[in-house]
């Protein structure tokens, strides 16, 4: 396809990934539909997550992530351009993030320095809210609230044209997509940004495996103005005015959306250790299930299925690859140059394993 302009695009999933690319498209003159079944209800693993853009810290603590640094920091970079683009707030701070060596665990923060250091992060003197605690402090790390970011991204596509319906993909055929409940959409191509779901759709998510993530949540604390995510054995604490947030857990294999009351009880534990005035609250569990590639990577690009294209796999960084993910997918179908970071996404990269 050589252009976007009236290009028509389907797009299925509306977390991070299929919301970013809708809107980048839509602004780009493609004729767009964004398909979920899910539409603005806030249960995608998207809407389930704390919305950290964490190129550090991510890049030293899951290794399984298996994504350069490099790329990392260049997707966050990406963010305030893609905020404007969005023309409303989402709760972008940068105020950075610290790992502590809390009291009775062993102490990992001098490794972790050294492991930033070893990356080319930027390592600054903890803020004075740190203050009597071993702790590594980076600004690299930033946050957004996916509580605004999300309805956001979905008004901004419909102010620029887009149509946004509730439904499930069910199929995909020469110059359509179909819907669960027997409805087509003409489309050129069809983008699937569907995360652990949509396993048919196309070849390659048969190679994606569910990791389920569980979180708790405190919407009636505010963390102090400019606190960095806090982050430690066991877990982290990230938030805003929207609230305090933390978790989470990594579960592979597991795909369903049952809070575990022992895990409720551990993170409220690990939340009151940060943020003591918690204690006493009742902490609002949420679960979300993500999807990840047997290399960690996502996969971002064109499926062995005709007309198919493939943003999904974003394993722990969804939010923070979103606008890269976007821009790579709107190169791929403007026939455009696809930039430094495509190759290591391809999904052809599992063709012949």
């Amino acid at each position: 396809m050589s252009g976007l302009s009236n290009a028509r695009v389907i797009v299925a999933g509306a977390g991070a990934f299929g919301s970013a690319i809708a809107l980048r498209l839509v602004q780009s003159g493609a004729r767009m539909t964004l398909v979920d079944p899910d539409l603005g209800l806030g249960r995608s693993a998207s809407a389930v997550a704390a919305g950290m853009l964490a190129p550090a810290l991510e890049s030293v603590l899951d290794p399984e992530t298996n994504v350069p640094f490099a790329m990392l920091r260049a997707a966050r970079e990406l963010w305030p351009a893609f905020e404007a683009r969005i023309g409303r707030d989402i709760g972008l701070s940068r105020a950075g993030a610290a790992f502590v060596d809390l009291p009775g665990l062993e102490p990992r923060v001098e490794a972790l320095r050294s492991k930033l250091k070893a990356l080319g992060a930027e390592i600054a003197p903890p803020p004075a809210s740190l203050d009597g605690l071993n702790a590594v402090f980076t600004p690299e790390d930033w946050r957004l609230s996916p509580a605004e970011a999300l309805p956001a991204l979905l008004g901004a596509f419909r102010a620029a044209g887009g149509t946004a319906v509730r439904g499930a993909l069910a199929a995909v055929e020469p110059g359509a997509a179909v819907l669960a409940d027997g409805g087509r959409l003409v489309a050129d191509r069809v983008l699937l940004a569907t995360g652990a779901a949509g396993l048919g759709l196309a070849p390659e998510l048969s190679r994606l495996a569910p990791i389920k993530g569980q979180i708790v949540s405190y919407p009636d604390f505010t963390p102090p103005a400019g606190a960095p995510t806090l982050r430690c054995q066991g877990g982290y604490a990230a938030g805003g005015e929207d609230g305090l947030f933390v978790g989470a857990t990594m579960e592979a294999g597991q795909n369903d959306l049952m809070a575990d009351p022992a895990t409720v009880e551990r993170l409220h534990a690990l939340a009151g250790r940060l943020y003591p005035a918690v204690r006493d609250l009742e902490p609002i569990p949420a679960v979300g299930v993500r999807a990840t590639s047997p290399d960690g990577r996502p996969m971002v690009g064109p499926s062995a299925a005709p007309g198919v294209l493939l943003a999904v796999g974003a394993r722990r960084n969804g939010w923070l690859l979103a606008p890269l993910v976007a821009e790579i997918t709107a190169a791929y179908l403007a026939d455009t140059d696809l930039g430094p970071w495509a190759e290591i996404l391809a999904p052809a990269r599992f063709a012949d394993a």
